[in-house]
């Protein structure tokens, strides 16, 4: 079966004639279902492409394409350069079908009015047919487009206002959301692209939002110690390096639990989405303390030592060593080997701070 791709840009304007003769509409003026009859669609720029031996198909397949207006007896055919022509036009929501042999596909447009004028480019392939993108502006409104962070959303879908920078944004029913629904392209922090009509209080009625998240919400990878954090698990807001990051439910905790992962000093592996707002949206937080407290050893004479037996701190050379509970004191006690101007060797792991955790300490001879 051939496939062919369609590049339409749609007009919908209140004159009833334009283009060539032979790609005028037939039918009757007035759709079957009785809407409101008011305009003019019209497309150029059909092509072929190319077959998987890098021939083209021939200029037959685009110049035979019959596109119709559901609903009506409103269809003309495809040009041998892909243009097209479709007068008389209803006014909101119509369902355009391109039929070639063995093949039908259809899109639908909402809320057009009788003097828009509709930019679209659709590609076609089998029995689908999908819109890549969409422009609209009229002559009677101030058609206004707009791209940012939501702000400040109230209301209830489809019924939603909120801000985009520092213009005021209004949903409605007739409004079409692409790439979300009207709860995820409506919700503060989601980045979108708006068009509208400008209202006389300066803001926009949206005919179209959208979602522009997944694309702000690329993949993104932090390591360093936390800092700052904030919060009770699952939800907890910390810094690592000077990225923020957010953990909740949805977060998986590798090699330690939420607790161990998020308290200050922790050294970790963060990834997650990147946020409108630089922050990151953390899917995984693995910890990394156990790889950075790696065997460690250091000799020489104690100095600094402070604390009560077994719990000590002491500084060997330029090193800060650690004793506690489970440290193990060799060939003398506590007392004799954490004394200033003792010479000992000791052994433990490796903190994050550069310091020794003594899981042994023992006489230098």
């Amino acid at each position: 079966m051939k496939r062919f791709i369609l590049a339409a840009t749609i007009v919908a304007a209140t004159a009833c004639g334009g283009g060539d003769a032979s790609l005028s509409p037939v039918g009757p003026s007035r759709s079957s279902a009785g809407a409101s009859i008011s305009g003019t669609v019209s497309g150029t720029g059909v092509t072929a492409p190319r077959a998987l031996d890098g021939s083209t198909f021939s200029t037959l397949a685009t110049s035979s394409v019959t596109v119709s207006i559901v609903g009506t007896n409103i269809s003309t055919t495809t040009d041998g350069q892909g243009q097209f022509t479709l007068n008389n036009v209803p006014t909101g929501t119509v369902t355009l079908n391109f039929s070639a042999p063995g093949q039908s596909a259809s899109i639908t447009l909402t809320g057009i009015g009788p003097d828009d004028t509709v930019q679209i480019t659709v590609t076609l392939n089998g029995n689908n047919a999908r819109v890549d993108s969409e422009h609209r502006s009229s002559p009677n409104t101030d058609t206004r487009e707009l791209e940012g962070v939501v702000s400040a959303s109230t209301g209830t879908c489809p019924a939603v206002t909120f801000t985009v920078n520092t213009t005021k944004v209004t949903t409605n029913s007739a409004t079409v959301f692409r790439n979300g629904a009207c709860a995820d392209a409506t919700k503060n922090g989601a980045r979108v692209e708006v068009e509208g009509t400008r209202q006389a209080d300066g803001s926009i009625l949206a005919t179209r939002v959208e979602l522009k998240q997944a694309q702000a919400q690329q993949e993104a990878e932090v390591e360093g110690v936390v800092s700052g954090s904030t919060g009770t698990c699952p939800a907890v807001t910390f810094m690592v390096n000077t990225t923020k990051v957010t953990t909740n439910s949805a977060t998986a905790f590798r090699d330690g639990t939420c607790a161990d992962a998020t308290k200050n000093g922790a050294r970790v592996e963060v990834k997650g989405a990147k946020q409108a707002d630089g922050s990151i949206l953390a899917t995984r937080v693995e910890l990394k303390q156990a790889q950075a407290q790696q065997e460690a050893e250091v000799k020489g004479a104690v100095s600094g030592s402070t604390g009560s037996c077994p719990a000590v701190t002491f500084t060997v050379n330029t090193t800060k060593v650690t004793t506690n509970s489970a440290t193990a004191f060799r060939d003398g006690t506590c007392a004799d080997t954490t004394k200033n101007g003792a010479r000992v060797e000791v052994k433990g792991t490796r903190q994050t701070d550069g310091s020794i955790l003594a899981t042994r300490v023992e006489p230098d001879r």
